[in-house]
């Protein structure tokens, strides 16, 4: 199976190494960068001491000598915090002053600009800093000859303040990298939040919601694939609407010739009273009628309820209901089919208004199928009780009989369209109701609930609304 590519690891993948290769590279180049600076700032040092050493030289008795405070030397000490070594002289290395036998450069020439190199002194690696020059006044016994001076510190001091800063340095670029790496998949969630918040706003609308999606709020970059999706929406809506208008033509065009028929049966059976078999026929053909006249009366509901789902007329009919006041009116309709069967019959909600958000006729409907179904599939003298249960955030409008109920695995099928649990299959009936009071609760933003009954048997079925202050 093929394993679906998520957009942000996919970014995230691609930006991250590339972010993390500039880092390195440029970590790398500062710390060449780093350790020139440092070893100029060192040998700038070295060359000062040279030039302090080369003002305090004297020659003008003929002989070497150097007048130089012991102070300078101690600062010098102090500022490459390593012993520091000195040596002046002569360049046939006859006369000299200071530490004997510092190395001279072997593939360097000495002038009188300083140069700087390595090597080695008593077993420790140390940096020299040397120069040649001639005295001001030549020394009696080699006039010709230059004068070599030369300054010398450990090389471990300087390895020891370069490693400081090179750990400074590493430490402040993974700082910048990790926030970096923070900075991107922050800005990357950010990024990707519309396609996220369009994907919530999709999966909760309802079923039958075919509302365009609006463009506006969204990045531009997501405007053709929310086109192409409206596209779609919209050729699916147009098909959806095509299907109804046909279901609605023609229930309506078998409304009127079945209505006609039904009357034209009832007057054959009046006129054969001596004839009994022909009236049995009449009998079975008229039920026969009467279910196809629920079914197709039915079949109305079912596609009036289904065009409220549009979303233009949903938004006009929706109101504030006052639910007590649409039971109690649903209720008292339904009492005549009721004292048909000896039903004890009766409601029970509160005294005082509560409040929800819907479309009336729509309620009236649903609860008129409940009490509807609750009346036909009850026996004589059964129990049926509406009533309205109020809680803190919802209110609930409950239908509850005491009639031979539904099996659990009736209540899991309840709400599809031509479904029928066993009780009902004894009744005539269309499987629609059910299916109805589903559509018209998904409009309403209810729930349709299915429990057992109080009673030794029964149903309580319940719509749950949100409650309105």
């Amino acid at each position: 199976m093929h394993k679906q590519q998520s957009l942000k690891s996919t970014l995230l993948w691609f930006i991250l190494p590339i972010v993390i290769l500039v880092m390195i590279t440029s970590w790398l180049s500062s710390i060449h960068k780093l350790k020139t600076q440092v070893q100029q700032a060192f040998d700038r040092t070295l060359a000062g001491a040279i030039r302090s050493i080369e003002v305090n030289v004297k020659t003008e008795n003929g002989g070497l000598s150097m007048e130089q405070p012991f102070y300078l030397f101690e600062l010098l000490e102090l500022t490459t915090q390593s012993p520091v070594y000195f040596r002046v002289a002569t360049e046939d290395g006859l006369t000299e002053i200071g530490y004997a036998s510092i190395p001279l450069p072997e593939d360097m020439e000495l002038s009188n600009k300083p140069v700087f190199y390595d090597s080695q002194y008593f077993g420790e690696n140390i940096r020299i800093a040397a120069i040649a020059i001639h005295p001001k006044t030549p020394l009696s016994y080699s006039p010709n000859t230059r004068l070599i001076i030369q300054v010398a510190e450990r090389s471990q001091a300087r390895t020891n303040f370069l490693n400081v800063m090179l750990w400074q340095s590493v430490g402040k670029d993974l700082f910048i990298i990790v926030l970096l790496i923070i900075i991107i998949y922050v800005g990357i969630l950010i990024t990707l939040r519309p396609l996220q918040q369009l994907n919530q706003r999709i999966a909760q609308r309802n079923d039958n919601d075919l509302r365009p999606i609006v463009e506006e709020e969204l990045p531009s970059e997501i405007t053709p694939l929310v086109k192409a999706i409206n596209t779609h929406i919209d050729r699916y809506a147009k098909s959806i609407h095509l299907q109804r208008q046909f279901l609605d033509d023609a229930a309506h065009q078998l409304r009127t010739p079945l209505a006609i028929l039904n009357t034209q049966i009832s007057y054959a059976r009046s006129l054969t009273h001596n004839n009994q078999e022909m009236d049995e026929v009449l009998s079975a053909t008229q039920l026969r009628l009467s279910n196809t006249i629920d079914l197709t009366n039915q079949l109305l509901t079912l596609a009036k309820v289904q065009n409220a789902t549009d979303a233009a007329s949903l938004n006009q009919q929706q109101e504030i209901l006052n639910i007590c006041e649409l039971t109690s009116k649903t209720v008292n309709d339904l009492l005549p089919f009721a004292r048909r069967k000896k039903i004890d019959y009766g409601m029970d909600i509160p005294n005082k208004p509560l409040y929800i958000q819907g479309v009336a006729w729509l309620i009236q409907e649903a609860l008129s199928n409940l009490i509807g179904n609750a009346i036909k599939y009850c026996p004589r003298g059964a129990q049926i009780t509406t009533s309205i249960i109020e809680q803190p955030d919802t209110l609930i409008l409950q239908v509850e009989d005491n009639g031979p109920g539904m099996s659990p695995e009736d209540i899991a099928s309840a709400g599809k369209r031509f479904r029928r649990g066993s009780a009902g299959r004894e009744q005539q009936g269309s499987g629609l109701g059910l299916a109805i009071v589903q559509t018209i609760a998904d409009i309403n933003q209810a729930q349709l609930e299915f429990l057992p009954s109080s009673f030794m048997s029964g149903l309580k079925v319940r719509l749950i609304f949100p409650k309105k202050c």
